[in-house]
């Protein structure tokens, strides 16, 4: 079974929680319970060794059943809530501070281990009961009594019980379980919170890519105000979104194009061959429609060309930074066109500096600009006309403006004279080699670089300028 994201988290959690907690308190019980240990310990030797001073002082003279004994042990016993007995040499108990007249235990003996182990270490630490001595195990601590000539003369046994420990560790064991209920009754709601708040955008990706599995490349994530990873996946689902989309876009908007301009040479073409073919068209006549056919199929040729050259100028993403000098590439660029000026009968008038002027970009790119805009206004120019070509520099940018005499363009056409497959009137009666994509071109090349391109027609005359970013 398949768990998400945010039942994940909460185990996650709540685990890490419980086990925390529960660390913590096994360690600050057994921290407590050591140090109660530890402080009885201290107290019970320290209790030991007061008792055998008095005993070894006492005992070596008139024995350890001395009454001076016994009143000692039964007031250090009050005082500590100890409890001590001496037993002497032999493992009888002679002393008990339970009673100072008599005591139950008075007369018992303990077991030879017991005094054996004392007699080794000298120290006798033990949680233990004596062998029945005691009802419950007790912390004992024991040492021999020694007198004048360094015999052992007796023993001195001090014992605590381990009720009021117990208790008390018990109690900081409650306490700190009783926290750890309290924590996780805290922690659960906020990690279910957490969780939902942390998942939503999850989901919402989740749900954004199923539409995208669907056809729906429209939807986008809200980043939700998230400044951590989160927020940076959902910007990064959108540009992909922004990506595929404009690529979808771009995908579309061709195949249409494609298929609206191919559609009418294509059925020039048919009709022609197919007359040809059939007979409906004379043989005599065949020279010249297959020379209107060779001129549509070459048109096909310079379509698709262009098309696909648009549709890879607008897949370019990378930042143009290198240099070039305009007055030496407007050169080249009329230089490539001159037999075409100099067939129509057209004034050549260039207005180009003889410095250099550095611009910012693609020389290929600019050239191509030119190119197409030059060629356009030989193409409409009236022959034997003026043309215009000139370059300049104005606050950090310069202009390349080119301007032909002719017919002037429709001013209701001007605002979509750059748009794809517009041919204007005087261009479908001059114009039967063109496909309408020229200026597209020109406008997709500067709009990429961050240009701008200028159209004006009026009183037969049509300047087309540009703008080029001067290099620092």
């Amino acid at each position: 079974m398949r768990r998400s994201v945010q039942s994940r988290h909460l185990l996650f959690t709540a685990g890490i929680a419980v086990f925390s907690l529960a660390a913590l308190s096994l360690l600050f019980s057994m921290l407590c319970y050591t140090y109660v240990i530890g402080d009885k310990r201290k107290t019970v030797d320290t209790t030991a060794e007061a008792v055998a001073d008095v005993a070894a002082a006492v005992g070596d003279i008139s024995g350890l059943n001395n009454w001076e004994i016994s009143l000692q042990a039964a007031s250090i016993s009050r005082a500590t809530g100890l409890h001590i007995f001496l037993a002497d040499e032999g493992g009888r108990v002679v002393v008990c501070s339970d009673s100072i007249m008599s005591c139950e235990h008075i007369g018992d003996y303990l077991s030879a281990d017991i005094l054996s182990g004392i007699g080794e270490t000298e120290r006798y630490r033990r949680l233990t009961d004596l062998s029945g001595f005691y009802g419950e195990k007790r912390f004992v601590g024991a040492m021999p009594v020694s007198g004048s000539g360094g015999t052992t003369i007796g023993y001195v046994f001090v014992s605590a019980e381990l009720g009021s420990a117990r208790q008390l560790w018990r109690g900081i064991t409650f306490m700190m379980l009783l926290t750890a209920a309290f924590v996780l009754i805290i922690i659960i709601p906020i990690s279910v919170y957490s969780s939902r708040r942390e998942t939503r955008p999850l989901k919402e990706l989740a749900a954004a890519a199923r539409q995208f599995a669907k056809g729906d490349l429209s939807v986008r994530v809200s980043p939700q105000a998230h400044t951590d990873e989160v927020g940076e996946l959902c910007e990064a689902f959108n540009q992909m979104a922004d990506a595929l989309e404009s690529s979808e876009t771009r995908r579309r908007e061709f195949i249409s194009s494609v298929s609206h301009e191919l559609k009418t040479p294509m059925t020039t073409i048919s009709g022609y061959a197919d007359g040809l073919l059939d007979g409906t068209i004379p043989m005599d006549s065949a020279e010249k429609y297959l020379s209107v056919i060779s001129s549509e199929t070459k048109r096909l040729s310079r379509l698709v060309r262009q098309m696909l050259d648009i549709s890879r100028m607008k897949e370019k993403t990378e930042t143009v930074t290198s240099v070039f000098d305009a007055s030496e590439m407007l050169r080249q660029s009329i230089i490539s066109l001159y037999s075409k000026i100099e067939a129509k009968g057209l004034a050549l008038r260039p207005e180009i500096p003889e410095t250099p002027i550095v611009v910012r970009g693609s020389s290929d790119d600019v050239s191509r600009v030119v190119y197409n805009i030059l060629d356009n206004a030989i193409k409409f120019a009236d022959a034997g006309t003026p043309l215009d070509i000139s370059l300049f520099k104005q606050e950090g940018k310069a202009y390349i403006s080119i301007t032909d005499r002719g017919e002037t363009i429709p001013e209701e056409e001007l605002p979509v004279i750059f748009d794809r497959f517009h041919k204007s009137d005087r261009s479908r009666s001059m114009d039967k080699d063109g496909v309408g994509l020229g200026l597209y071109i020109v406008k997709t090349i500067l709009d990429q670089m961050g240009e701008d391109v200028w159209v004006r027609s009026r009183d037969g005359e049509t300047e087309f300028r540009f703008s080029l970013t001067v290099a620092a």
